[in-house]
């Protein structure tokens, strides 16, 4: 924006985008979001449903210098946190929450938040790390019928209730899970855990003590019933999506550098990137594309294309001509 100072002078101030976030209504682009969502999941989504809700936290780190509404979680004393909890349902952004209190450092707190905050479907399993440590969350989780599979830290005190040898069960949909060859199950047992005062929980939940080739330990502990110990790993291993997301949004939608740096305007810009990440999932299926590289390509000049056609029809112009002579060969 072409600013003119006292003296008669002009200049660009560079900021004057990010001035604007501060000011805009939150809401409107929520409400963009929340029905591209809903688009996506009427219009878009597999009709075999992806029975995985994935749930994940991502940080980034600005100067305090910069931003001011950010959370100070220890490190360097000028730095400032923004926490982001996010869930990915069916390739997408199901759901995000910006953690805004100190105790949302731990993820106990911030993805239990962003679970209930969510919508999750009846029969959904919920993804989610080594983060939720909890036994009371996991108790919850039961009790409210959330079905759920996690890791647990090996060597984690609990009570065997006993062992269970029905470890045969068959998946409600054979299709949707891929057994896992790399692990070896050393056993399947029914058990409590304790909670932070040292009380048994009586909260039966499933512990798949396993092995990797590399021969290190691996604790898997979930409330499904119906599902073996190697589809319970090989389920596991879908989490990592949710990592991927994060990898996409920061290096190629610019979500590690915010232009504006309060709540509002933070906020604005975070539902402006998830919206171009669902935009980017839909565009991938309606051109029937794979990978990642040549699609993000293709993607990007369509954008631009159609941006120039709005530009030239605006002007008066004949947008049908931008094809013949920006990008014929």
């Amino acid at each position: 924006m072409l600013k003119t100072t006292s003296n008669g002078s002009r200049h660009i101030d560079h900021s004057s985008i990010g001035k604007r976030l501060n000011q805009l209504e939150v809401k409107y682009f929520k409400g963009i979001y929340e029905d591209l969502v809903l688009s996506y999941n009427t219009n878009f989504s597999k009709q075999e449903v992806d029975k995985f809700h994935r749930f994940d936290s991502t940080i980034i780190t600005l100067s305090g210098k910069l931003l001011k509404d950010g959370l100070n979680l220890g490190g360097k004393p000028q730095d400032r946190l923004i926490k982001i909890s996010v869930s990915l349902k069916d390739n997408i952004p199901a759901s995000v929450r910006i953690c805004k209190e100190a105790a949302e450092a731990s993820e106990n707190i911030a993805l239990k938040r962003a679970i209930n905050q969510a919508k999750v479907a009846k029969e959904t399993i919920l993804l989610f790390d080594r983060g939720i440590a909890k036994g009371d969350t996991f108790n919850e989780l039961s009790e409210s019928k959330q079905y759920f599979i996690t890791r647990l830290n090996v060597g984690r005190k609990y009570v065997q209730v006993r062992e269970n040898r029905d470890n045969k069960a068959q998946t409600s949909n054979e299709d949707s899970v891929i057994e896992d060859s790399s692990l070896t199950i050393l056993s399947d047992e029914i058990i409590n855990l304790y909670n932070q005062h040292g009380t048994r929980i009586n909260c039966e939940l499933r512990l798949f003590k396993t092995k990797n080739q590399k021969g290190e330990e691996l604790w898997f502990l979930t409330n499904v019933a119906y599902l073996t110990g190697q589809e319970v790993c090989s389920s596991y291993k879908r989490r990592w999506d949710i990592e991927v997301f994060f990898k996409f949004i920061k290096q190629h939608l610019q979500c590690k550098h915010f232009i504006s740096y309060n709540n509002n305007g933070m906020s604005i810009y975070l539902y402006c990137i998830l919206i171009a990440a669902i935009l980017f999932v839909i565009y991938k299926i309606s051109n029937s594309l794979t990978g990642f590289k040549l699609a993000l390509l293709r993607f990007t000049l369509s954008a631009e294309k159609a941006m120039i056609k709005d530009i030239v029809s605006f002007c008066g112009g004949k947008p049908e001509l931008v094809d013949l002579k920006l990008f014929s060969p």
